[in-house]
């Protein structure tokens, strides 16, 4: 971890180190959160851009359902034991075996803010050109992933300081391509059914399969 981190808020002259805005965050999100999201994905060579929109459910014990809606419906489903992205336009599901075990698994929660940042993560404020990404104000945090992920180099927490809540999450890959998550209609404490993690792989589907591990 990088000495003497630390950041100033827009509000007074109050200094706190990063560790204490995440851990502010992570109270902030022990809970079970519902809310809509879009995904911008910014090709760097080209220049173009991909917009897709849906739905969140998290679960405070780490299960999680992301619904794209628009333009083509998708799922990522986690039940807690098994991950699943489902592609109904193909007749595809990918299934990630031991996904919990793997660095992803945390680098998916952080995007929202649950799970426990600092134990994959070194964490600094921003710096360069990078950091307005935000509003006036906002809290703005590297991540650097402290085991390889190969799709991310380094990611951007915005936070807002007087909620501490992720206003969005911006994922650098190593080619310098960038995925942007914007949260919105966030609700905390919605209880949320155990049936919305559940998934079959629907029948004449095509299945591949991906196993991550720490190894």
């Amino acid at each position: 971890m990088a000495m003497l981190l630390s950041l100033v808020f827009a509000v007074g002259v109050t200094v706190l180190p990063p560790e204490q805005v995440l851990q502010r965050v992570k109270s902030t999100y022990a809970t079970d959160v519902t809310g809509s999201f879009s995904q911008v994905f910014v090709n760097k060579m080209r220049g173009k851009q991909r917009v897709e929109t849906g739905q969140l459910w998290a679960k405070k014990d780490g299960r999680v359902r992301w619904s794209y809606l628009s333009p083509v419906r998708k799922d990522f489903i986690y039940d807690g034991k098994t991950a699943y992205f489902y592609e109904p336009q193909n007749a595809q599901v990918t299934v990630f075996d031991r996904f919990d075990d793997s660095p992803l698994a945390s680098a998916v929660r952080f995007l929202w803010g649950q799970g426990n940042i600092t134990e994959a993560f070194d964490v600094k404020p921003c710096t360069g050109t990078n950091c307005d990404r935000g509003e006036a104000g906002d809290i703005v945090l590297e991540l650097w992933p402290k085991q390889e992920i190969p799709t991310v180099r380094y990611t951007l927490l915005v936070v807002d300081p007087a909620s501490f809540r992720v206003r969005r999450s911006i994922v650098f890959d190593p080619l310098g391509n960038r995925n942007e998550y914007h949260f919105t209609e966030l609700k905390f404490g919605s209880k949320i059914a155990d049936s919305k993690f559940d998934f079959e792989i629907p029948k004449g589907a095509s299945i591949l399969r991906s196993t991550m591990t720490t190894d």
